[in-house]
């Protein structure tokens, strides 16, 4: 269902998708669909939960490897990069449908997206004090360049006009990140 659901949110966006054309894709009646969520904005709720539990899961198996803040970093946006670019539909659907959700649904939504970010800052923040991140920049400032830049690798298959492989476009954030961000000595 959830599959079913990312396929036709990404394919006429959220507001142009009706339940009835999510449980035709799924070939069962639309009141099969209400039985597991209590409506379409459930339904895109639970797309971006799993997304934020996907991303989770990466922040947790990265930091097992027990690198130094800087490289946890690194290692964070090649295996997050790498996810957007083999599941860009739910990428795509995760940054630009979430402004749909109301209420609770959408605090929660917000307070995990806060949750990654201060996750990011603070890898920064003591990659700064260890000196392998430039200092003279505010970690916030930096924290917003990395997560923009990895927020948008989703976009590059479709708007550079040619066929780049995903490890190609995956190492050219890496690589670029590293020349913005890491402080000159360590370079």
């Amino acid at each position: 269902m959830i599959a079913a659901a990312i396929a036709v949110m990404s394919e006429r966006g959220y507001s142009a998708t009706s339940v009835q054309e999510v449980a035709d894709r799924v070939g069962v009646l639309k009141g099969s669909l209400y039985h597991y969520f209590s409506s379409k904005e459930g339904l895109l709720f639970r797309i971006l939960e799993e997304s934020h539990q996907q991303n989770a899961e990466i922040i947790s198996r990265v930091s097992q490897l027990e690198l130094s803040a800087f490289e946890e970093l690194i290692e964070y946006m090649r295996q997050s990069s790498t996810w957007y670019l083999a599941n860009i539909e739910r990428a795509n659907i995760f940054f630009t449908e979430s402004r749909h959700l109301t209420g609770d649904r959408l605090a929660e939504a917000q307070k995990l997206g806060r949750n990654f970010e201060k996750h990011v800052q603070k890898l920064i923040a003591l990659a700064q004090e260890s000196g392998d991140v430039r200092g003279d920049i505010d970690h916030r400032l930096i924290s917003r360049y990395v997560l923009g830049s990895l927020n948008s690798v989703r976009l590059s298959p479709n708007r550079t006009g040619q066929q780049l492989a995903d490890q190609t476009i995956v190492d050219a954030l890496i690589d670029l990140t590293r020349a913005a961000i890491q402080a000159p000595r360590a370079q």
